[in-house]
């Protein structure tokens, strides 16, 4: 019996072929899940949704599941302990050619925090300085269909920005940004703006000393702020989607409001830092890494920075002061500084002075001298013999005769 004919007569004895009923015509069928993250296009959101929703973030529909959210916070308010007046000043780190540069101050939230092709910003928002106020805008989208007018409506925004700067946007939200823009196939321009990233100037000046750098530890420190009720952005993700799917409200209002104070804090912290490196006595930070930074645009400066604290300063930062005066020509400094670090047995003071006596002084016994004081190893024997080699040629008739007659 061939396997096509028991077929035909299990079928037979069944009762004959019965059409499976579909899934629309079971009642208590289970419905085919959507995609993790993605919200049931057939629940119950609405657009009137959107609308309260605008309304109670004093933003407007500015197209299908798009609500903007635009703000101008005067600066004769405060931040924390700081005056936002002094934000009028034009900040300027070390290395900023141009004071005048148009920033625009940039962050996002996001659906999820480690980043992938599967991750989208759904609000950014951006904020940039006029005269007598920080014009803060913000861009939510409450569905996935509406990524691109939104990306759309930041490239336009940011048509006039000189440089962008955000807080560990250099490797997390521009790189986001920049590949939705390519999924999406429009076209974006942040890879021609110049992006400061104000961590690592954070990271430089005060990760000896701080707990960690993260953005509300740098407003407790050096703005004074401290958030109340703030909904952590960990938490941004998993507000978003409960909207989505159920229209719940208050927590999505409060992730609106935490990117805003992360803006105006942005803002703030660039100024405030920009003032330390002029006046870094405020602050109990890393005076080595600021001079270093300084260092790499103007000596001069950084030299001036190291002289007025040296009392205070300690060993990397005198050994950074002394290769500075080195630079500079100024010997007697540098030996010096050499010289009280070679009191600790500094390494590097030593080898300092044991080059500076072998070649500038010409005191060969000098130079042996902290030459053996140096650690153990190849090149300090390799030295040693070279002293030796210089010192026995000094006492050849040769050299001697060579010395008499100069």
């Amino acid at each position: 019996m061939t396997l096509k004919t028991r077929l035909s007569q299990l079928q037979s004895q069944a009762g004959g072929r019965q059409k499976a009923p579909t899934l629309s015509h079971q009642p208590n069928a289970l419905k085919i899940p959507h995609r993790v993250g993605q919200p049931n296009r057939d629940s119950s959101h609405r657009p009137h949704s959107d609308s309260r929703l605008a309304e109670q973030l004093e933003g407007r529909l500015i197209a299908e599941g798009v609500i903007q959210i635009e703000k101008q916070i005067p600066l004769n308010s405060k931040l924390g302990a700081m005056q936002l007046s002094e934000l009028q000043t034009a900040p300027q780190l070390p290395g900023d050619d141009r004071v005048t540069l148009k920033n625009y101050y940039l962050d996002t939230e996001t659906t999820g925090l480690s980043g992938g092709s599967g991750t989208l910003a759904f609000l950014i928002g951006y904020a940039w300085m006029e005269r007598s106020a920080i014009c803060l805008r913000q861009l939510l989208i409450t569905r996935f269909s509406a990524e691109t007018k939104m990306l759309e409506k930041i490239a336009l925004g940011l048509e006039t920005a000189e440089r962008l700067v955000s807080y560990n946007g250099k490797s997390y939200d521009l790189p986001l940004l920049i590949s939705r823009f390519r999924i999406s196939s429009r076209k974006q321009q942040f890879d021609r703006l110049p992006h400061l990233d104000l961590l690592h100037p954070t990271r430089r000046l005060f990760r000896h000393h701080w707990p960690n750098c993260r953005l509300a530890t740098l407003e407790q420190r050096l703005l004074g702020y401290h958030r109340v009720g703030d909904l952590p952005g960990s938490e941004a993700p998993a507000a978003w989607f409960d909207y989505l799917q159920r229209g719940s409200e208050q927590k999505l209002l409060k992730v609106v409001e935490h990117n805003q104070n992360d803006i105006v804090s942005l803002v703030a912290a660039h100024t405030e830092l920009a003032r330390i490196t002029r006046d870094p006595d405020r602050y109990d930070l890393d005076l080595y890494s600021l001079a270093r930074w300084i260092g790499k645009f103007d000596r001069e400066q950084a030299c001036d920075l190291l002289r007025k604290r040296v009392e205070q300063a300690d060993e990397r930062s005198k050994g950074y002061l002394a290769h500075l005066l080195q630079k500079s020509g100024d010997w007697q400094g540098a030996t010096q500084l050499w010289y009280q670090l070679a009191q600790n047995r500094c390494p590097e003071a030593l080898e300092k002075l044991a080059k500076y006596h072998e070649h500038v002084s010409k005191d060969l016994e000098a130079a042996r001298h902290y030459c053996r004081q140096l650690p153990d190893c190849q090149a300090r024997t390799h030295r040693l013999r070279r002293l030796q080699r210089k010192a026995d040629l000094r006492l050849s008739p040769a050299y001697q005769f060579t010395v008499l007659q100069s």
